[in-house]
């Protein structure tokens, strides 16, 4: 976890925390083998009540059936407070633990700024 406790370690730089513009990522994760529907659960299980959070302007998950057990998720938020908030919510902190031993490697996080 990070240094406050609310994410894997290093999956969201600071500048975004402390960003009062919308911030965005696009994410990747895969589950490891055997683990795709377990991973599947716990993703589904957080959807319904992350869409519902102030400030999430979008949270979408996609998959193929090309890679079975292979998530892509895109978030938009209102500001990095709103992100840290996110994090912070005690589903999260389920979701968190419950994932780290079902994803193959590192979650991907890639951060995105409006520049218009």
């Amino acid at each position: 976890m990070s240094t406050d406790d609310t994410a894997p370690d290093g999956l969201i730089p600071a500048a975004i925390l402390a960003s009062d513009t919308p911030i965005a990522v696009y994410g990747y994760a895969r589950a490891k083998a055997g683990e795709e529907d377990r991973l599947l659960g716990e993703i589904q299980a957080i959807i319904g009540l992350t869409r519902k959070e102030d400030g999430c302007e979008q949270y979408t998950v996609h998959t193929t059936p090309d890679q079975p057990g292979a998530f892509a998720f895109y978030e938009r938020w209102s500001s990095g407070a709103h992100l840290l908030a996110h994090v912070s919510q005690p589903f999260m902190q389920t979701y968190f633990t419950a994932i780290a031993g079902l994803v193959e490697g590192e979650l991907e996080a890639h951060w995105l700024h409006p520049f218009s």
